[in-house]
Formats: structure tokens, C-alpha cells, sequence
């Protein structure tokens, strides 16, 4: 669950909402443990910004709906006869949108995407385990995402007010992959 992370406004909070990856995944041998992982992909996530008014009910909290064109390069360490392996690389994005609703849907969905930057390099590791299904290899992996950029435009014409002026994002990814060896 990726969500936005940063100097938060006064009474402010965030909390990650979901989100789903589509792509490929190349591996390309160095060592016969170690793999050089390409996984272009498109990203999508969401975060809750959420006020407190002092009512119990957040009815002025909004969701933010991010995605991104991203490629994962990462290493691969094989481990315990081929059926875990640990990640670690880096992760480019490439913004595609970003738009944010109130939670309740009463006002039309906007456009906020001049308030982030275009780019993003995150830091990626995380730990997975693999299982040979017939011609096929099923994996399921746990990996943990921190971007190193402030991803804010800091252009004040454009900036959406309920969004610091330095955030990144930040969370845990569960992936499940079905792969078929060549």
C-alpha cells in the first residue's frame, strides 16, 4: 500500500488507500544467483487526505489517485535452492495523472497533476518466494518503496493546497507474479 508521506499540513493526515500494477518482468543472469530484474510497468495508488475538524467524520477528507509509467531495475539474489530471493534496486516513474475527489464524490474529479513533478526514483527492496508450477514459475513477493525526490512542482500558481511543499511516497507492495521460464 503506497501513500504520501511528507510535512503535512496542520491537523492534516494521510493513510494509503490501494492500488494495482500491470507490466512485464525480464530477468537477465549475471551469476547463478544473481539476476538483473527489468519490470516496466503502469502503477496506480491511491491516498486519503483526511482533516481533523473536530467532528468525528471526516466530511471534508479527500482521495488522491496517482499513476505512473514506471521501470523497476532491480538485483536479484537467489537464496535457499532457487525458492527465495531478496531485491534491491531502484525504481524510475514517469507521472501519467494525478487527480483528487472529495471521500463522498460531491465535487467533479480535478486535475492536479502540475502540482507534482514528472519524475520519480524511489529506493526498492524486499524479499520473495518462488514455486515451479509444471512449465511455469508462480512468486509472490513483499517489497518496500521510499521515493528520494520531492516529488512537489513547488510552483505556487499550480501547487493544490491540501499538499505540503516536500512529500513523497512511501509504503509496502504485496506482487504476485506467474512467470514461464524460456
Amino acid at each position: 500500500m503506497i501513500s504520501l508521506s511528507g510535512d503535512s499540513p496542520e491537523l492534516t493526515g494521510y493513510s494509503g488507500n490501494g492500488g494495482y500494477s500491470l507490466g512485464l518482468s525480464g530477468e537477465i543472469g549475471i551469476t547463478k544467483d544473481i539476476k538483473l530484474m527489468l519490470q516496466p510497468n503502469y502503477s496506480s495508488y491511491g491516498t486519503m487526505i483526511g482533516y481533523d475538524i473536530g467532528e468525528e467524520e471526516l466530511k471534508d477528507s479527500l482521495e488522491l489517485d496517482v499513476s505512473y509509467y514506471r521501470l523497476p531495475v532491480l538485483a536479484k539474489f537467489e537464496a535457499l535452492n532457487d525458492y527465495t530471493y531478496f531485491i534491491s534496486g531502484l525504481d524510475f516513474g514517469y507521472l501519467n495523472d494525478a487527480k483528487y475527489t472529495d471521500v463522498n464524490q460531491t465535487i467533479e474529479e480535478k486535475d492536479i497533476s502540475d502540482s507534482f513533478q514528472e519524475f520519480d526514483l524511489a529506493a526498492v527492496f524486499g524479499a520473495g518466494v518462488k514455486i515451479p508450477v509444471s512449465y511455469f514459475i508462480a512468486s509472490a513477493e513483499v517489497r518496500y518503496s521510499q521515493s528520494l525526490l520531492n516529488l512537489s512542482s513547488n510552483v505556487p500558481e499550480v501547487q493544490f493546497n491540501s499538499l505540503p511543499s516536500r512529500f513523497r511516497f512511501s509504503g509496502f507492495q504485496i506482487i504476485a507474479n506467474l512467470s514461464y521460464k524460456f
